[in-house]
């Protein structure tokens, strides 16, 4: 017969019965550890499901809604990985990093870093290969991620349109004030993955792309995600607009690095303006 405890640590008891990993045997002992009840204490053994069947409806049911989560933050991942190995790794996401935060949201954050750490190491031949095939599931989570924060994210939306473009003189002399919003994401990829979302996401026979250096610009303009293919100068330009350089010393910095004139580089600027705003990835005033 159970006997009678205080609410307080009833929840305790229960929350630790359902958030500890591992399996119910577990569960309990660590619950039996932290707060000194054990499942007789709070259970009454009655009715036809014996206590244990009843307190697994919470624990698996807690997994389960957690699972539903990753399937939703990462629905391109699982259709590419399968049901079942999808779910392998992330089970074992969920076990090495519990729900610690009052939203849902914040689950997933971490995985594509754990797909990273859980890569077999590539040295030569087959081995190497498998490491390439495996960097792919990495790839494409962290694109489906950076689309999560990205709808997420402060945007453009409400903002006034701008009806002139930035000229040259206006980008030597300063006078506009370009930032980025908060929904800008850049992603440094080792695979070119737009195109490969798209085709998995419609169920369209595919050839996986080949390794390959990528720059991806994830960001919303009115309400819609957008997805924009990069150059290694446009990915350096807008990573340091983003930490707040203004446009004229971004382009000298970026001329710099990528070693173009810095005179081309700005004249190029000037017509990516346009494809950069209607893609929500710069805004100026």
């Amino acid at each position: 017969m159970a006997k009678e405890q205080k609410l307080a640590l009833l929840q305790s008891w229960l929350k630790t019965v359902v958030t500890t990993p591992g399996y119910l045997p577990q569960k309990l002992g660590q619950a039996h550890h932290l707060h000194g009840l054990s499942e007789a204490d709070v259970v009454v053994n009655d009715g036809p499901a014996s206590v244990y069947a009843r307190l697994n409806v919470y624990s698996a049911g807690y997994l389960l809604r957690l699972l539903d989560c990753m399937y939703a933050d990462y629905a391109i991942s699982k259709k590419f990985m399968g049901d079942e190995v999808f779910d392998s790794f992330a089970k074992a996401y969920l076990i090495y990093h519990p729900s610690t935060s009052f939203t849902l949201y914040d689950l997933g954050k971490a995985f594509p870093a754990f797909l990273a750490k859980t890569k077999p190491p590539g040295t030569a031949g087959d081995e190497q290969e498998i490491s390439d095939f495996m960097s792919l599931p990495i790839a494409l989570a962290k694109l489906e991620r950076a689309r999560q924060e990205a709808m997420r994210a402060p945007g453009t939306e409400g903002s006034a349109e701008r009806e002139n473009e930035p000229g040259i003189q206006d980008i030597l002399f300063n006078t506009i004030n370009v930032v980025t919003p908060g929904c800008l994401q850049l992603l440094e990829l080792d695979f070119p993955m737009i195109d490969f979302f798209r085709v998995v996401h419609r169920d369209e026979d595919y050839e996986l792309p080949l390794p390959q250096k990528n720059y991806t610009a994830v960001s919303r303009k009115n309400f819609r995600v957008t997805m924009t293919a990069l150059t290694e100068a446009q990915y350096t330009l807008l990573s340091l607009c983003q930490t707040g350089d203004n446009l004229y010393d971004a382009i000298n910095t970026t001329a710099s690095f990528c070693k173009v004139q810095p005179s081309q580089l700005l004249a190029d600027v000037c017509l990516w303006m346009p494809q950069f705003r209607q893609n929500g990835l710069l805004d100026w005033a």
